[in-house]
């Protein structure tokens, strides 16, 4: 591992500083799941790294007058324990345990997770799924950018030098809410994503308004609103079939070491199938 320089900032004043030196490649420092084997592999080279786990806010899990707040900081052991957060957003708790193993949970947080931008982080889907905004904040002050968007390319985003992700906002769910998530992987546990699934159906209206988001089948996390408009139309099996087609039609897989391209579109139908079914169980 190359040797760099290490900050362990107060707030976010001082982080700002650290992240902005000129001449200098900075890297923020959460959890250092994603950090530490991508720096010894000598794929992410800095010269220093910004401990942010200190600075007030970042840890925080609360809910606000927008809906849930998760701080970037916040661990995913945390996230998939969180009552609240499975009181209205529960897809993401879902998608929080099984990220790697017991002890990469303890460790790897949201931010974390997010900023290393692979199609195959678990919690991806789940945030797109629940029309997650991603809270930046800089020197320049704080700007908002929808989920989706944050993204525009395999581990690459829309942020900028000296800027940390604070957190995302969860907007507010109805009484109702309900979500799935879905991943196949090689193993059970502390493996990636071959192909993930999120579905949310949430009460609107007399009906039902869904959210179908893919993971690891495009350079970015996608929602699929051919899939979200067939079922908006009604759940029956036909339906169900339908949606879960225009989503393998949707997706954007490649073959790589761990699966084949045709394999993974095979598997994004049968797993949106078995993701919306599960939903559709547990409407009241």
């Amino acid at each position: 591992m190359q040797p760099f320089d290490y900050y362990r900032p107060k707030n976010l004043e001082e982080a700002f500083e650290y992240l902005t030196m000129p001449g200098k490649t900075v890297l923020p420092l959460a959890g250092g799941t994603d950090f530490v084997p991508m720096a010894r592999d000598v794929l992410w080279k800095c010269d220093a790294v910004v401990d942010i786990k200190g600075i007030p806010g970042l840890k925080d899990l609360k809910e606000t007058s927008e809906g849930l707040f998760v701080g970037s900081a916040v661990r995913m052991v945390e996230i998939s324990r969180s009552a609240l957060v499975k009181s209205g957003w529960d897809v993401l708790a879902q998608g929080a345990s099984v990220v790697g193993s017991d002890q990469i949970r303890n460790r790897a947080t949201l931010g974390g997770n997010m900023c290393t931008a692979s199609p195959c982080a678990d919690t991806l889907a789940p945030l797109a799924a629940l029309n997650a905004v991603v809270v930046l904040r800089s020197k320049q002050g704080e700007r908002r950018v929808p989920f989706v968007e944050f993204f525009t390319f395999v581990r690459k985003t829309v942020l900028q030098k000296g800027e940390l992700v604070m957190g995302v906002i969860l907007p507010k769910t109805s009484q109702g809410t309900v979500g799935s998530y879905e991943k196949l992987s090689r193993r059970r546990g502390c493996d990636l994503s071959i192909v993930s699934v999120a579905a949310v159906a949430a009460p609107k209206n007399g009906g039902y308004e869904w959210r179908v988001a893919l993971g690891a089948v495009a350079p970015t996390v996608m929602r699929v609103a051919e899939a979200e408009a067939i079922l908006g139309k009604g759940r029956s099996s036909e339906e169900i079939q339908k949606a879960a087609e225009a989503a393998a039609v949707a997706s954007k897989p490649i073959s790589d070491i761990r699966s084949s391209e045709a394999y993974r579109r095979v598997m994004v139908r049968n797993m949106t199938k078995r993701a919306v079914e599960s939903v559709i169980a547990k409407m009241a």
